[in-house]
Parts: C-alpha cells; structure tokens; sequence
C-alpha cells in the first residue's frame, strides 16, 4: 500500500512524495492521518521563515485511526486498551524523562526533545503529518480519542489546546482573574475556552470582525477591535472600563512582536505575561526592558507541552462538547492535495482554522 507526503521545498511551495507505507515500529505503530490542522508553525513555514534552504516538513496537528499496532502495544500511554482501527491523537515529539526540566515536571522544556522528522525520501518516510500516514514511535506519547470527541475537534488538541493550557497553568491564572487574549486563532479560542471554564474575566483582542464574533461564543466576556482601538492607550483604556483596572495577565497567541510589546503595556503591575505567539526567529520588535522591572512584571515563556496535557485536553473537550461550538473553530477543510490553498487562505487569515483530510484525495 502507498501513501503520500508533504514536503515544503521553499517559501510558498509545496512537493508531494509518494511512498510504500511501512509496517510499524515495535512499540510503536502506524496511524490513518484522518485531519491534520495548519497550525501558525505551518504559516511560519509556508512563508519560508521555516527551513531556510534545506526546506521543511509540515504536519503536527493530528487525528488519526491505528493502522497497524507494533509489537507490544496494547495501550496508549494513560493505560486506555487500543486495536487497529481506534483514533487516536498522538504528541508530535517525544521527551527523555530523563534531564533536570524532565525531572522538574516541566517536560515542555526537554532539552533532549526528539521529533524523528525527515526528509520525505527518508525512510520511514511518515514523520510529519501532512500525509496520509503516520509513524508514532516508541517513545512518543499517544491518547485515544474520547468517543464524543470527533476528529474534526481532537486534531487540534494536540497542539494549540495542549499549549495553551499548558501556558494558563504555569501562570495560574484562576478563578476571579482578568485575561487579555491577544489573537482569537485557534490558540486564542483554546485559551477563552479554558479560561472560562475556570472562572477568569475573558477579553479578547483581535482586528478579524468573524474571529471577534468566534471570541464571543468560545467564552470571551468582551472584545476589543484593534480597528477601533489602534493605540495601546485606546485599549487600555477600554480595558479599564471594562474590568476597572488592568488585566491580571495577558497571553499572546497572535505571533506578531508588536503584541508582545503591547502585552507589556497592558498587564497590570505584578502581573503575568504568557508569550506563546511568536515563534519566528526573523520576527524582532525592541521593548523597554524598565516597564518589566518597574512593573515586577513575570514573564512566562511556553513552547510545546508536558506530553500529559493532550490527555488533559482531550478530557476536557470531551467534558465541554457541548458548551462551546468546537464544531466551529475548524472553518475548512480541505483535501490533502489542496495542502496549498489552505496555507495561502490561513497565511491571509481568512479562516479561523484550516484542516487537511488526508483519506480523502
């Protein structure tokens, strides 16, 4: 049986590679890819500040159907039994368990992380998600998919949602305080949702008049419109009458510099700011390093997640189904070999968020 790759050679380029799909790892298995999201890594890519010369693969975000079962695989990795043929969503790295941060519980900062990615004619060929198949290895982490819980709302969880709950838990932000969201993506909606869900005041900024909207059913209390509101006193402003004060923390999921600078402007002080948005090396923006100092400002750096937050993530959905319109946050879809129509449609931003189906073309 044979199946297709994705491969980006270079800024706004896209390859597809063709390859007999491999029996799976011991200890592992091999995985359906029945949707796989573009996250704002594959943006980054599709743009080429991803690659460079050497070109990338995309994929990370997943849902998918257990092909085939390695040898010594009869559960996932909370003890749930799986077999051919249950969904799953799988960590798109692996951690060692091993080094000082692993130790310390704070497995997002592994300084052993492995993701087994290659280039498509590498064997085993699978190792990114923008395919039809893919590989989980040994010591990768992967969770079944709650019954409730469709493919088209588990993909995501796997990234945005693990990354974002992740963030909101290292700062702890509970129950009473203010949260400003800057960015109303796929990220963003995770983080109103979650935060929400735990008793937080929601404001969500964003320019996006149907993002705005999305905001408003994925939990935000408020919304502000950076057309409106195009200075950072404008929206301070308007953060103070809304909450009487500034906001106890602000979380970044827009991936401009710009908001970084911003968040700084609008956190109270002694407040949290969660920065998860940017993630480009070539994207720069100067600050005032005073207002961190002066403000007793604590800045919360987040990139990836503890393995176990897609369990966690996955449980939370499947609990919340029915309290946010998840159906929703997915806006298009698209087959595998419209891989570049989806990136060009989220690179403009005019979905919310864009899915490939792979076992459809």
């Amino acid at each position: 049986m044979k199946g297709k790759v994705a491969f980006i050679p270079g800024e706004h380029k896209i390859e597809f590679f063709e390859h007999e799909v491999p029996g799976p790892p011991a200890g592992g298995l091999i995985a359906e890819v029945t949707q796989t999201n573009v996250c704002g890594s594959e943006v980054h890519m599709w743009k080429g500040e991803f690659g460079g010369r050497h070109g990338i693969m995309p994929g990370h975000e997943m849902a998918g159907r257990i092909h085939a079962l390695g040898d010594g695989v009869k559960t996932d990795w909370a003890g749930v039994p799986v077999k051919a043929g249950d969904r799953i969503a799988p960590v798109y790295y692996s951690v060692c368990n091993r080094c000082a941060n692993c130790v310390r519980g704070n497995q997002a900062a592994c300084t052993s992380k492995t993701f087994g990615v290659r280039h498509p004619s590498e064997a085993p060929h699978f190792t990114s998600t923008f395919a039809t198949h893919y590989i989980v290895r040994a010591d990768q982490n992967f969770y079944r998919i709650p019954d409730n819980v469709p493919d088209l709302i588990a993909a995501s969880a796997n990234c945005a949602m693990s990354q974002v709950y992740w963030g909101l838990d290292k700062a702890s932000v509970r129950y009473g305080e203010s949260l400003v969201v800057q960015g109303a993506g796929g990220l963003g909606l995770h983080a109103m949702a979650i935060a929400k869900a735990r008793g937080a005041y929601v404001i969500a900024i964003d320019a996006v008049e149907h993002r705005l909207d999305e905001a408003l059913k994925f939990g935000a209390d408020a919304t502000i419109d950076l057309r409106k509101f195009a200075t950072a006193d404008a929206r301070q402003k308007r953060i103070r009458e809304l909450i009487g004060g500034p906001p106890d923390v602000v979380i970044e999921v827009a991936g401009v510099p710009e908001a970084f600078i911003d968040a700084l402007e609008l956190a109270s002080i002694g407040g949290r700011v969660i920065e998860i948005g940017n993630i480009s090396p070539a994207l720069t923006a100067p600050i005032a390093p005073w207002r961190v100092t002066f403000k007793a400002l604590e800045i919360i750096g987040v990139v990836m997640y503890p393995p176990s937050y897609l369990k966690k993530s996955l449980d939370f959905l499947s609990m919340h189904i029915d309290r946010y319109p998840y159906r929703e946050m997915c806006d298009a879809t698209f087959p595998l070999s419209q891989a570049a129509e989806a990136l060009d449609k989220s690179e403009r931003r005019e979905v919310t968020r864009a899915a490939l189906l792979p076992q459809q073309g």
